[in-house]
């Protein structure tokens, strides 16, 4: 698991950044890359768990494109998400949208997808749609904070409008029908749970030190959520055997 080592090496040094310190202009690119560690990470995960290589390409290389692209529609339309823009904090912009944010959709995506049920590939999808909502819900606020994108209207939640979660359960659970079933999900569970897992902490922490309290501990919440579904499946796993 070399990229896993790669993504919490970065991971580690950009969190004490951004808790302790001011990131400096010059390592703004690191936000970028983040995105993209956090994402192989997850792509390695995946292929781990599956010999149906070109599948797994065609699946990932889709997955990235059309997400990009509804970005697109949605930065210059405000549909399906709400009106909002990006800033360069992400890296460089194509059409108005950061092209690290594709790397972002198939992190959170690939991610959830790893921690859901394998039973039928419509019960992973709704599953799928609800743990990416969890993961937006801490961290959109706080990118919404650090201005790595600016909501141009008023919405319910710190500003964010519902359209945004609707929009995010219903392209992650679509996206996830792509790919196929992975009957030995169990042999990587702990490493997607602890992937997901940091993604919460991470977002959490900045959250309390955004001075949004109640956001880090909807963050633990989840995180303690998320263990448990591990320790269900692990149980699962342990009476079939």
């Amino acid at each position: 698991m070399k990229l896993n080592y790669l993504f919490f090496g970065w991971y580690t040094v950009g969190l004490i950044l951004m808790l302790f310190f001011e990131v400096p202009d010059y390592l703004q690119f690191a936000n970028g890359l983040f995105l993209v560690f956090y994402a192989l990470s997850t792509i390695e995960l995946l292929f781990s768990l599956s010999k149906e290589k070109r599948l797994m390409y065609a699946s990932l290389l889709f997955t990235g494109l059309i997400t990009f692209f509804i970005e697109v529609i949605g930065v210059n339309t405000g549909f399906p998400f709400g009106s909002y823009q990006y800033t360069d904090t992400l890296g460089f912009l194509v059409w108005g949208v950061p092209v690290t944010i594709a790397f972002a959709w198939v992190g959170v995506i690939l991610n959830s997808m790893l921690l859901s049920t394998q039973a039928s590939k419509w019960k992973r999808a709704i599953e799928t749609g609800l743990w990416v909502v969890v993961l937006d819900l801490i961290l959109d606020p706080v990118a919404l904070e650090r201005s790595f994108w600016i909501w141009g209207g008023h919405g319910g939640f710190y500003g964010i409008p519902a359209t945004n979660f609707i929009s995010w359960f219903l392209i992650g659970a679509l996206l996830s029908l792509f790919f196929p079933l992975f009957k030995e999900k169990e042999k990587m569970a702990p490493y997607a749970t602890r992937l997901f897992q940091a993604m919460l902490l991470m977002f959490g922490l900045l959250a309390w030190k955004a001075g949004m309290p109640e956001l880090f501990f909807l963050a633990f919440l989840f995180i303690l959520t998320v263990e448990g579904r591990n320790r269900i499946d692990l149980r699962r796993k342990k009476r079939s055997l």
